[in-house]
């Protein structure tokens, strides 16, 4: 084989893989592009809290990050922060009541079949009384941490809250950086 041809050959082979160099470059960023949509537009959505009614755990301005799949792979539990469609809008609020209890308010403090529930950790202020409601089965009972402002199950026009309603599960906190909280 003459010096020429080999040269063209090794020519050709050189440009050959650096196409395939940049179609890989493509592909990375082609899939990237997807896992994020995915990630984004069906797993996780981001949520500006527009309120106090879950101050001090939320304030008023922060970003989370809701998960819409898992309330599927995992039932909410008391304690989870959810995110809520009524016909006002949506909501986020802390589950406190579960299917088949009885839930109640004495001078703040919820009492669950007359047990008194700890919400130290993220109650501050404990106002309002409401008579016992049973929680039918299939609905979740939400309050905001922030009693004194009152959009939750406490109204008549929200009530005990199906689960079918419960839009995601708040799994992150993104904004402001300083605060940044993963929820369980």
């Amino acid at each position: 084989m003459s010096e020429t041809r080999r040269r063209r050959r090794a020519e050709g082979r050189a440009k050959a893989y650096q196409q395939a160099r940049r179609l890989g470059w493509l592909f990375s960023v082609l899939v990237t592009v997807a896992v994020l949509c995915l990630v984004f537009f069906v797993w996780l959505f981001p949520t500006r809290i527009m309120d106090g009614s879950m101050a001090p755990a939320l304030k008023s301005g922060e970003v989370v990050l809701c998960d819409r799949l898992g309330k599927f792979l995992r039932m909410p539990e008391r304690g989870d922060i959810v995110l809520f469609q009524t016909q006002d809008g949506l909501f986020v609020k802390r589950i406190v009541g579960m299917p088949g209890e009885t839930i109640e308010l004495v001078g703040g403090h919820v009492f669950i079949n007359s047990i008194p529930l700890d919400e130290s950790s993220y109650v501050v202020e404990y106002v309002g009384d409401m008579k016992p409601v049973e929680i039918p089965a299939g609905c979740v009972f939400l309050l905001g941490d922030n009693r004194e402002e009152m959009y939750d199950s406490r109204l008549e026009s929200v009530g005990p809250v199906p689960f079918t309603d419960i839009v995601g599960m708040l799994r992150l906190r993104v904004s402001p950086i300083d605060r940044l909280t993963c929820f369980s």
